[in-house]
C-alpha cells in the first residue's frame, strides 16, 4: 500500500465526497457494508461523503479504494487537489527536456535557471518530481548513469498523490527498467515495470501508458512466458495509434512475439504491416528497420521470402553505410544464421567487411565481428586465422564480459594445446559444455534482440 505526503487537507473535501459517493454507489456498496469491510466507522464514511472533515487519513482512503477495486486516484484525483496553477510551466519543462535530448548542455541549464526564478516556494514543491527528473537526463547526457539511476530512484519512491507525480514516477521506474535490462538484469527491470503499472491510471498520457505495458511486454518475452508479452504488447499498440512511429514498433515486436509462438500467419501479418510503413518512410533509420523486416520474413518462411537472401549476398554491402552501427550489427544477425545453415558461400566476405569497419565501430560490435569470425574460420579450419581472431576479440572486451573472455580463451586453448589432457583442460571443457547448455535457444535470443529497446 502506498503511503502519500499529501494529507486530506490538499484536497477540497466536497469534491472528495463527491468522488467518494459516485465510487461507493457504481461499486453497489453501502456505507454500512463498506464501514464493515474496512473497518472504519460508517459516520467517519458519512462524514467525508457529505465534504466535512474527519480524523481519516489517506491511508484510509487508500483502503476504500481497495476495497471497492479501484485505483485512488478515482476518489483523490487532480481536480480534487488544492494546488497552484503549475500546468502554465508544462511548457517550460517539455522546452528543457527537448534541449537536453538534442545535446545543447549548455543552453538547458540556462532555461532550468529561468523556470525556477519563475516559481514560488510551493509551486517549487509541486513542479519537484519534474526538476529532479530534469537533473537525472543532465546526468545521462553527461555520462553520469550512477547519479541518474539514484535521482530516478529518489523520484521513484516520492511520497504523495497527483498526476505529475506520477508521471515521473512511471518515467523514472522505467527507466531504471531500462538501466537494468542493459545491465542483464531481467528480473530488476521486470519488477521496475510492474511498479510503473501501478502509477498507470488513466489519468496518465496515453504515451507513458504505452510505454509501460512496451517494456513489459519485452521483459515478459525474454523470461519466455509468450502469452503474458503479446497482451501487454497489444494493450501497448492500442494506446499508441497517435505515434505511428511506437505504434510501427510495437506491431513489428508483435510479429517476432508470434513468431516465437510459432503463430506464423499472424506473425507475417504484423511484420509485413511494419515493412509496408518503413518503406514509405525512406530514412536512414527505417531502411534498418527495413533490414530487421526482410531478415525475420526469411526466417519465418526461406522459400516464399528467398528473394531476402539474394539481397544480402548480392546488394547489401553495396548499400551498407560502413558508418552505421545498427547496419553492422544486422549484417552481423545474418552471419549467424548463415554460420547455422552452414551456408558459407559469401561470410568470407562479410567479416572482411566488419573488419575493414573496426575503426569506426564501438568495442562491442568489434568483439562481435572477431568472435564470428573465429567461429566462420573454426568452420572452415583455418585455425591460424581463427587464432588471430580470438587474440584480437579479447582487446574489445571490458570488466563485465567474462564469460565471453572464458569462451575465447578455452578455443584459444584448444588450439593450442589439442592434446592436453589436463584436469585442468577437462574442467574448462566442463564448464564450456555447462554454459552452452544452460544458454536458452540462440535462435529465440536473435529474434528477440530484434526488438527495439525498452522505452521511457
Amino acid at each position: 500500500m502506498d503511503k502519500f505526503t499529501n494529507d486530506l487537507q490538499d484536497f477540497d473535501p466536497i469534491k472528495v465526497g463527491v468522488n467518494l459517493r459516485f465510487e461507493r454507489n457504481k461499486a453497489g456498496f453501502s456505507i454500512s457494508k463498506l464501514a464493515q469491510d474496512v473497518k472504519i466507522s460508517a459516520g467517519k464514511i458519512s462524514y467525508l461523503e457529505n465534504g466535512q472533515r474527519s480524523k481519516m487519513q489517506i491511508d484510509d482512503i487508500q483502503s476504500i479504494a481497495d476495497a471497492l477495486n479501484i485505483p485512488i486516484s478515482n476518489i483523490l484525483n487532480d481536480d480534487a487537489l488544492i494546488k497552484p496553477p503549475i500546468e502554465k510551466y508544462y511548457g517550460d519543462i517539455d522546452l528543457i527536456l527537448q534541449f537536453i535530448a538534442a545535446g545543447l548542455l549548455n543552453e538547458a541549464p540556462k532555461l532550468i535557471d529561468v523556470l525556477k526564478q519563475k516559481l514560488n516556494s510551493t509551486e517549487s514543491k509541486w513542479l519537484q518530481p519534474a526538476l529532479l527528473f530534469i537533473e537525472a537526463e543532465l546526468h545521462i547526457s553527461s555520462g553520469e548513469s550512477d547519479k541518474a539511476m539514484q535521482t530516478f530512484s529518489f523520484i521513484s519512491n516520492m511520497n504523495g498523490h497527483h498526476t505529475l507525480l506520477n508521471h515521473y514516477k512511471v518515467r523514472a521506474l522505467n527507466a531504471l527498467a531500462c538501466n537494468s535490462f542493459k545491465k542483464h538484469h531481467i528480473t530488476d527491470a521486470l519488477l521496475y515495470t510492474k511498479r510503473a503499472l501501478m502509477f498507470s491510471d488513466k489519468n496518465l498520457s496515453a504515451e507513458q501508458r504505452s510505454n509501460t505495458y512496451y517494456n513489459m511486454s519485452l521483459l515478459y518475452g525474454l523470461v519466455g512466458y509468450t502469452d503474458i508479452a503479446i497482451m501487454h504488447g497489444k494493450n501497448a499498440e492500442i494506446l499508441s495509434h497517435d505515434n505511428t512511429v511506437y505504434l510501427t514498433e510495437i506491431r513489428f515486436s508483435l510479429g517476432i512475439l508470434y513468431m516465437i509462438q510459432e503463430d506464423t500467419e499472424e506473425a507475417i501479418s504484423y511484420i509485413s504491416e511494419a515493412l509496408g510503413f518503413y518503406q514509405k518512410i525512406k530514412d536512414i533509420t527505417s531502411i534498418g528497420n527495413m533490414y530487421k523486416c526482410f531478415y525475420t520474413l526469411y526466417r519465418i518462411d526461406p522459400h516464399k521470402y528467398a528473394l531476402v537472401r539474394t539481397f544480402f549476398e548480392l546488394d547489401y554491402l553495396s548499400v551498407l553505410n560502413s558508418d552505421s552501427v545498427v547496419q553492422i550489427d544486422y549484417l552481423h544477425t545474418w552471419i549467424e544464421l548463415m554460420l547455422e545453415q552452414n551456408q558459407f558461400d559469401h561470410i568470407g566476405r562479410y567479416i572482411d567487411f566488419c573488419i575493414e569497419t573496426v575503426d569506426k565501430m564501438p568495442a562491442r560490435i568489434n568483439y562481435k565481428t572477431y568472435w564470428l569470425a573465429s567461429i566462420f574460420y573454426k568452420m572452415t579450419k583455418q585455425p591460424i586465422e581463427m587464432e588471430h581472431a580470438l587474440s584480437t576479440a579479447l582487446n574489445y572486451l571490458d570488466q563485465s564480459m567474462v564469460k565471453e573472455k572464458a569462451m575465447i580463451l578455452f578455443e584459444l586453448a584448444k588450439l593450442r594445446e589439442p592434446e592436453s589432457n589436463s584436469l585442468y583442460f577437462e574442467v574448462s571443457s566442463l564448464f564450456q559444455t555447462f554454459i552452452n547448455d544452460s544458454e536458452r535457444n540462440r535462435t529465440l535470443d536473435q529474434l528477440l534482440n530484434l526488438i527495439p529497446s525498452l522505452r521511457y
